[in-house]
């Protein structure tokens, strides 16, 4: 049986079908990927060639402006959540202080768009902060933030799938979303976040359920700004989740040992498979031979 089974029901993942390593990547002392990630996982499958230029070629994809507000109030929370579990919380006007401080060290990456205004930007997140604090953190009792959790199919396997929890409760996991838009049911229901860190828990047997706290750039004319949204997930769900990893993995495996080049790009449908305009779009689309990038001899 998988090292990953629940308590409840055996895992349906041969060990033997998954490889043992993935591979290395392309430059100085080429160090094999140790590693999947929910990230890295749907770059992979929205386009393998995106894949291997940022996971293996470690081309840097630079954040856009939602990104790096998302960034912003993510890393303030957990600051605040930090202190809260050791008894000593940062005040409202510490945690301003450290907006003002994080927003700084990252709009200098940031990718901005025509339309992007870097000071709203940087009011919204403490209009974001402070909103937290009153609407959401007081039902909040936190054991943890942004634990580590992974796991592998077999012991002799060189990688594992890691994921991280914002904010980790005994029996609640909540991820903090901070964007141009809400999270509705239907993304709920897909998101694949919520699927990896609802299977980290019940692999761990210790389930816990799901939910999203999110809130939008400006808040909304009436109602609070931050909304919990719950993503509950069946056991065929979480099975399901290890089948895709599993996939994924012998794809990236394959595809490293017969395509020397280019790996598959993304289908035509795809809207991300466009240039990069504002943070949107695909960051390789300048150096891809179909986008931008030199036609092949």
């Amino acid at each position: 049986m998988s090292a990953v089974a629940s308590p409840s029901a055996p895992a349906f993942v041969d060990p033997l079908s998954v490889p043992l390593e993935l591979p290395a990547r392309r430059h100085g002392r080429r160090l094999r990927l140790k590693s999947l990630s929910p990230a890295s996982l749907r770059a992979f499958e929205k386009c393998p060639e995106a894949f291997r230029r940022t996971y293996l070629l470690e081309e840097k994809v630079p954040p856009n402006l939602s990104m790096t507000l998302g960034s912003v109030v993510g890393d303030t929370l957990a600051r605040y959540f930090a202190g809260r579990i050791v008894g000593r919380a940062p005040g409202a006007a510490e945690l301003d202080d450290l907006v003002l401080e994080l927003f700084a060290a990252k709009i200098g990456d940031t990718v901005l768009g025509l339309e992007d205004d870097p000071d709203l930007g940087k009011a919204q997140c403490r209009a974001a902060v402070a909103d937290y604090l009153t609407e959401i953190a007081p039902s909040v009792e936190p054991v943890s933030v942004e634990r580590r959790a992974s796991f592998r199919f077999d012991a002799e396997q060189e990688w594992r799938f890691v994921c991280y929890f914002d904010v980790e409760c005994e029996r609640l996991l909540a991820d903090l979303k901070f964007g141009r838009s809400t999270v509705k049911e239907d993304r709920a229901y897909r998101d694949l976040q919520a699927t990896a860190q609802t299977f980290m828990r019940w692999a761990e047997r210790n389930p816990a359920e799901f939910v999203f706290h999110a809130a939008t750039l400006e808040r909304p004319e009436d109602g609070p700004r931050w909304q919990v949204v719950r993503a509950p997930r069946s056991i065929r769900q979480l099975l399901g989740f290890q089948r895709r990893v599993a996939r994924v993995a012998r794809m990236i495996a394959h595809l490293d040992a017969t395509e020397p080049a280019e790996w598959p790009l993304a289908a035509d449908f795809g809207w991300w498979c466009a240039p990069r305009v504002g943070g949107e779009g695909c960051p390789h689309w300048d150096r891809c031979p179909v986008g931008g990038g030199p036609i092949p001899a």
